[in-house]
């Protein structure tokens, strides 16, 4: 048994040694120093990058591994325990990547959770010297578009509308989701508070009726039933920086869960790039998506079946920004990101008449 840590001070060359053999590797030595640094600026979760060096040399044996581990903040760990972020991502790790062939994501040598506790440790490859986040650049080309939403693909096509999706338990438990939409609506007069001001009349109209059937709208999921991330955007996708990286990899599963196609779809269009960019580049993007899936073995999704999940997915980030706005604390920074992903959201909706497609106009 491999002991949890939370924090760095437990973090010794004998736990790593432990890790390390427990994923199939580093046999015949052990971890003889580690250093640590704080890597990434998550809110929710502490991480650090180990460098660890071994006391025999132990061909494909990682030299560099991150560790997610719970926030030192006691209300940010409270939020996530709450959401069940930190379960959630432990069990996409143990029950669905591996079933996931195509999907670029991290490898992952340790996946473990104290439920009793909250207490988790994520031990997962180390990409950083090859990949660079999607958020350092100020927007994305129409072709690292095309990677990123491949790699959707990826995630979405192997199970697809496939019973499997109803065989792991905890993927079918929509309490969690129905409760965070249910309480959406409560967000709408704090953030119209602390925004107000700084929004457009039409943007303002459409929170006002949007935001009160948050619950309807979560509710009204039909099919074809895939695996969301719940988080895709440009923050949440490495770009490969080397000719040997690949394109694009897909991080954080902290919100996954099962629904419709269009709500990951959307929420990377609206959330990764200015209005203006997502206005020119979507509509040949999503082709290529929906090409991929078609290719990928996907069946019964024509191209006006995928448009109108896109159309309808684009309320998605309305009711996440909007509704849990008031839950991050307000700074000069912070504000300026929820006021610009907001209004990106906005116009996305607007232009796409969703209100109407999801049947509330």
């Amino acid at each position: 048994m491999i002991s949890l840590v939370s924090n760095v001070a437990d973090m010794t060359p004998d736990w790593f040694s432990s890790v390390i053999q427990s994923a199939g590797m580093g046999q015949g030595s052990r971890v003889e120093s580690v250093e640590l640094e704080p890597f990434g600026d998550g809110v929710m979760t502490s991480m650090v990058r180990a460098t660890v060096r071994y006391d025999a040399f132990v061909e494909g044996a990682p030299t560099s591994l991150l560790v997610k581990f719970p926030s030192a903040d006691e209300g940010n760990r409270q939020i996530a325990e709450v959401m069940g972020l930190y379960e959630l991502e432990v069990l996409f790790y143990r029950d669905i990547a591996d079933r996931l062939p195509d999907l670029a994501v991290p490898r992952c040598y340790f996946a473990e959770i104290n439920e009793a506790s909250g207490v988790f440790n994520l031990v997962l490859e180390d990409c950083s010297a090859v990949t660079e986040p999607g958020t350092h650049l100020p927007t994305l080309t129409p072709a690292q578009c095309t990677a990123a939403l491949h790699e959707l693909s990826n995630l979405q096509a192997p199970l697809w509308d496939s019973p499997i999706l109803s065989e792991i338990g905890w993927l079918n438990d929509n309490s969690r989701t129905y409760s965070i939409f249910d309480a959406v609506p409560s967000g709408l007069q704090p953030f119209l508070e602390r925004f107000g001001d700084r929004l457009e009349s039409e943007h303002v109209q459409l929170f006002e009726q949007a935001l009160p059937k948050a619950g309807e709208w979560v509710r009204s999921w039909q099919g074809p039933r895939v695996l969301q991330h719940g988080e895709f955007r440009s923050g949440n996708i490495l770009l490969g920086t080397t000719d040997d990286a690949k394109p694009v990899t897909v991080i954080d599963f902290q919100t996954v869960r099962v629904g419709e196609p269009g709500v990951d779809l959307a929420y990377f269009m609206g959330g990764s790039m200015p209005a203006e960019d997502r206005r020119q580049m979507e509509k040949a993007v999503i082709r290529s998506y929906h090409e991929k899936l078609i290719e990928s073995g996907v069946k019964h999704f024509s191209w006006d079946d995928c448009w109108n999940s896109y159309r309808k997915g684009a309320m998605y980030g309305v009711y996440l920004l909007v509704g849990m706005a008031g839950q991050v604390e307000s700074s000069e920074r912070n504000d300026r990101v929820i006021l610009g992903l907001t209004k990106q959201f906005a116009e996305m909706a607007i232009d796409l008449d969703s209100m109407k497609v999801a049947g509330f106009a």
